[in-house]
């Protein structure tokens, strides 16, 4: 049976199958996006077509390509993005999404004008890698995956009571008068961006009227000494549309989360999810830093991390480069990172062409 386009009618049924199969290691976990899994996407200003195989005891396969306004060498382009790519055994061993995948990223790519995917992969999925990015003769139309960066979703776990440290930069939440001024931020940096989102289109006060949970209050402006805007970032809780599932503790993370849970109960935070429970957390999003000044971000994260110790959230996420000049900005915060190869990926009548600059990406790992 050929790929088709996914209705609202299958919604359980992509519901069932994405959930059902994890991300591995020694902390096994399962995003959830109930009620609704097309809602990540209706947020979202663009074009999504999720994408299913179905056999005969039900669907085998899913997948989902995005399409929006974006930057590319300073120029305005279509930027696309993979996500969602779930696989039963049986697809797997039948080869089901290797016979229909590049011929359908060749037909989605050509009719929503876009040449160039981004998708992000874990570091430590050995199996996507092998079968997505590995070049293989036998492939018909095998796109090609060029690495664009290697990224952690670094998670800051709230472990103890912190108040922001005096500085040079003074940190505020936003009012409605300063969207203006965030969003002019935003756009000079996406313009500059390899794939950076159209901040000059809207972007941000789109965000703010469609993104639940998201609104002024929960972005944070940074001034120097002289009131210039020099950095922002916004908290996100994206619990209405997606969620990370504990579904077991494995090795080395059976005694961290023991030892972690021993340190709640005393400095009264949460202890880590039980299996079967989810985690409560928030991204950083909308982060603009000039000059990759890493005070900036410290003083950024260090006001987000006081407002929000007491609110029962385990942790934030936030994405770091591999070398990214801003790491510093986390010294001293408890973290935990997941590693990611972010890709750019070609249809193979396009493969070839250059890659696209260096720097920081638009890639905005909260909608991943």
């Amino acid at each position: 049976m050929s790929p088709r386009l996914a209705t609202p009618a299958d919604n359980e049924r992509l519901l069932e199958l994405f959930g059902a199969v994890p991300m591995q290691g020694e902390l096994v976990l399962s995003t959830q996006r109930s009620p609704d899994f097309f809602r990540l996407y209706d947020i979202q200003r663009g074009t999504a077509e999720v994408w299913v195989h179905e056999a005969a005891q039900g669907l085998s396969a899913m997948g989902t390509f995005f399409a929006r306004e974006g930057w590319l060498d300073g120029r305005a382009c279509r930027v696309g993005y993979l996500g969602d790519l779930r696989t039963r055994f049986s697809a797997r061993r039948h080869r089901s999404v290797a016979r229909f995948y590049g011929p359908l990223l060749e037909e989605v790519a050509r009719r929503l004008g876009v040449e160039t995917f981004l998708t992000s992969v874990m570091a430590t999925n050995a199996a996507a890698l092998q079968a997505l990015v590995r070049r293989q003769e036998r492939r018909v139309a095998q796109p090609e995956y060029t690495l664009l960066r290697r990224f952690s979703a670094v998670s800051v776990h709230f472990t103890h009571r912190r108040a922001p440290r005096p500085g040079r930069f003074h940190v505020r939440r936003a009012r409605p008068e300063d969207v203006p001024a965030m969003a002019a931020l935003l756009d000079a940096d996406h313009r500059a961006r390899p794939f950076g989102y159209r901040y000059d289109q809207g972007e941000l006060q789109h965000r703010l009227a469609h993104w639940p949970g998201l609104g002024v209050d929960g972005c944070y402006l940074a001034f120097d000494e002289h009131g210039a805007l020099v950095g922002c970032t916004s908290v996100w809780d994206p619990h209405e549309v997606k969620r990370y599932r504990v579904l077991a503790y494995r090795g080395s993370m059976r005694w961290v989360k023991w030892g972690y849970d021993a340190m709640a109960t005393v400095l009264r935070s949460p202890r880590l999810p039980e299996p079967g429970q989810d985690f409560r957390y928030f991204y950083l999003c909308n982060t603009s830093i000039t000059g990759e000044d890493p005070a900036i971000l410290r003083a950024l994260v260090e006001r987000v991390y006081a407002d929000h110790q007491d609110r029962g959230y385990h942790f934030f996420s936030l994405y770091m480069g591999e070398e990214d000049p801003l790491q510093p900005a986390l010294r001293g915060f408890f973290q935990r990172r997941l590693d990611f190869h972010l890709y750019a990926v070609t249809p193979a009548s396009l493969a070839g062409r250059p890659s696209p600059p260096g720097g920081r990406t638009g890639f905005e790992m909260a909608l991943a």
